[in-house]
């Protein structure tokens, strides 16, 4: 029987970084089972929502807010977002400018479609979160990759993102602290970005979900800059400040038309986001403590995984300055970095991400989260030390 044809966009959405986690959905199925696998893979941590956010999330299910939300979210949480989106960034950042969406990855999706069509270039910084190629090319752009030295902690090298411009570049995304390898940029370099960005009529989005996971100095975005706003669009949500990642709930902030376009696009594809979890994000964003608490909590996982790797002879990494993710280099086993987390999850009982989804430069790497408590970190690195050695001494 013959089969109806699909969209070219299943094409666009279905590369490499669509099988980027199939090792850990097959860990997190051994895990019902009633195995005892360290599950390092997917960016879900062992920690709760805090009790506040959950109780304001039942009040306002008690009170009735179960109906259509405002389809650039309720006003309260926009005022709220803005004034938060203040303390970070500095500068005035008025309500209008901010849009609530289905979690930063809904943000995302939707602002490249916003910003981007056929015949665009959009340039991507590898090490790039598995999801980006999907969204930059979903609308018909072209993703243009420019890959990040390890050597040099993968900072942010200007002078190749201006060697890969184009007269079609429309956008460029940037990822700090970084999602899969943890790197910070610096203030100066993030600057000099923005106003590139400006000087050239180019779209600067920066994903800046990790921004509470800074481990050795502030958090930094080109938001900062505030004349170069105009050009500007931010990402982010409470999914690892507030350990509220199945919550769905993120944002983008940006110019006046773009929000614009982002609302009507948001009738089209959802029509706004649930009422009573908007309520519990404004509880949130008014909750220090708990991202303070975290950081803290994330910067000793780290310590305590990055010590126990440093074991190897191996094995190589450049040591992460925020986030919840190491990269790490397994080159020296020989294998492909699907087949080692295949193996490790195997032999090992240890679920970490194959790198190919991150990269053509970073293939023969492993995503390993410090997602768990100090003990089974240690455990885990152990493993996986085991794993390579036996692997090298064949």
């Amino acid at each position: 029987m013959e089969i109806n044809r699909l969209s070219t966009l299943t094409k666009r959405i279905s590369g490499p970084g669509a099988r980027a986690w199939d090792v850990g959905d097959v860990a997190s199925r051994r895990i019902l089972n009633g195995e005892d696998i360290i599950h390092l893979g997917i960016g879900d941590p062992d920690l709760d929502t805090p009790d506040e956010i959950q109780s304001a999330l039942f009040d306002a299910i008690k009170s009735g807010k179960t109906h259509y939300a405002p389809l650039s979210g309720e006003m309260k949480l926009r005022e709220t977002i803005a004034e938060h989106a203040c303390g970070l960034y500095g500068g005035t950042i008025d309500a209008k400018n901010v849009i609530v969406c289905n979690g930063a990855q809904g943000a995302l999706f939707q602002t490249f479609l916003c910003l981007t069509e056929v015949g665009d270039e959009v340039i991507v910084l590898e090490p790039y979160y598995a999801t980006y190629p999907a969204v930059v090319t979903a609308g018909g752009a072209k993703i243009v990759t420019v890959a990040l030295d390890r050597a040099e902690d993968y900072r942010l090298d200007i002078e190749k993102i201006k060697n890969a411009a184009t007269a079609r570049t429309k956008a460029i995304i940037i990822n700090s602290p970084n999602n899969p390898a943890g790197t910070v940029f610096n203030a100066a370099s993030v600057t000099e970005l923005a106003y590139f960005c400006k000087q050239n009529d180019i779209w600067l989005i920066t994903d800046e979900v990790y921004w509470s996971l800074c481990f050795d100095g502030n958090h930094i975005s080109p938001y900062m800059a505030v004349d170069c706003r105009s050009h500007i669009i931010v990402i982010n949500s409470l999914s690892k400040s507030h350990a509220m990642t199945g919550w769905r709930l993120g944002w983008a902030i940006g110019p006046d038309h773009f929000i614009k376009s982002m609302t009507d696009l948001m009738q089209a594809a959802q029509f706004g986001i649930n009422q009573f979890v908007q309520n519990a994000a404004i509880t949130a964003l008014k909750d220090q403590a708990t991202a303070d608490n975290f950081n803290m909590l994330f910067k000793s996982r780290r310590d305590a995984l990055v010590a126990g790797l440093r074991k190897s002879n191996h094995l190589s990494f450049s040591s992460p300055r925020g986030g919840m993710f190491i990269l790490l280099d397994i080159s020296a086993t020989g294998l492909g970095s699907e087949e080692f987390a295949e193996r490790l999850l195997e032999d090992e009982k240890v679920a970490v991400v194959p790198g190919f989804g991150f990269g053509k430069s970073v293939k023969n790497t492993v995503r390993i989260g410090f997602l768990c408590d100090e003990e089974r970190l240690k455990d885990a690195a152990k493993r996986i030390i085991k794993f390579t050695d036996k692997l090298i001494s064949v």
